[in-house]
């Protein structure tokens, strides 16, 4: 996959260049409330995929094709699930990111919707016992945005303010679980399951047929990537290294199958072979 621009960059990128389309930054607003790289350390995305299984105790909130991730249940039992279901939150609003430059409003609506739409309600009922603020009104504010003003600077500021929400909302998750280097490696590789099923829902006859579910893919795996890279900062122990850059090498070989964000018109990998190496991680 071409190394696409990082978050702050691309909206860099976005606010000289697109005005009219209007500049979406995924890590501005990190930096902003002092959670830059610290907050999205850790993720384990249980996400069924729009045409995966989907869990017993799953939200009523699932939306198209069951993207519920874990039910509450779950997530209030476990805190990797409780940080899955807000990085695949962050997957979408990249993948956002990338429509934006592109000027596909229609699309990029869609992205930023599922959060709102699909996910919030499995994480909704642990907010309270995890002392983190609601957040549904910051999603909904952005959706609400693109779809009326998606070139305004209000819609920028709305962006924003998601993407601080979402990680403000990791904070609910005790630091040692965030920062712990095996919570990274098992939350890169149920995100990157997640990305296998969501490829394998895009596809029909060997062809990829569903955009959206691409674009979820390659969003969850670009995620996956910056989880990484972000445990593989400096100081980053032996231990660490040793358990993580294998995982990185592996990640760095299966993301070649999105080798843009508009589906390639012959598949790069088919999905047997994504999910084989999904596996493998």
């Amino acid at each position: 996959m071409p190394t696409p621009l990082r978050s702050i960059e691309l909206f860099l990128a976005l606010g000289a260049a697109t005005t009219a389309i209007g500049a979406l930054p995924a890590d501005a607003a990190m930096a902003a409330t002092g959670t830059h790289q610290a907050a999205p350390t850790h993720l384990v995305a249980q996400h069924g995929g729009h045409g995966g299984p989907i869990p017993a105790a799953a939200s009523s909130e699932g939306g198209e094709g069951g993207e519920g991730g874990e039910g509450s249940q779950e997530i209030a039992a476990s805190d990797t699930a409780y940080l899955a279901v807000l990085g695949q939150m962050r997957g979408h609003l990249i993948v956002a990111v990338e429509l934006m430059q592109e000027g596909n409003v229609a699309q990029a609506e869609k992205h930023i919707g599922h959060p709102v739409e699909e996910l919030y309600g499995s994480v909704e009922p642990d907010l309270e016992r995890r002392r983190v603020k609601p957040f549904k009104e910051s999603l909904t504010a952005l959706l609400e945005l693109i779809q009326a003003s998606p070139g305004s600077s209000e819609t920028r500021k709305a962006y924003q303010s998601a993407v601080a929400a979402i990680d403000a909302a990791m904070l609910g998750v005790p630091e040692t679980v965030r920062r712990d280097p095996t919570t990274t490696a098992a939350v890169v590789r149920e995100i990157v399951k997640v990305a296998a099923s969501e490829y394998d829902a895009s596809m029909a006859d060997g062809a990829i047929v569903e955009t959206i579910e691409y674009q979820d893919s390659r969003g969850f795996v670009l995620y996956a990537g910056e989880l990484l890279t972000a445990s593989l900062g400096p100081g980053t122990g032996p231990e660490a290294m040793a358990l993580l850059v294998p995982i990185q090498r592996r990640l760095t070989a299966l993301s070649k199958a999105w080798p843009s964000l508009k589906p390639p018109s012959r598949p790069v990998m088919d999905a047997r072979t994504v999910t084989i190496l999904a596996s493998q991680l």
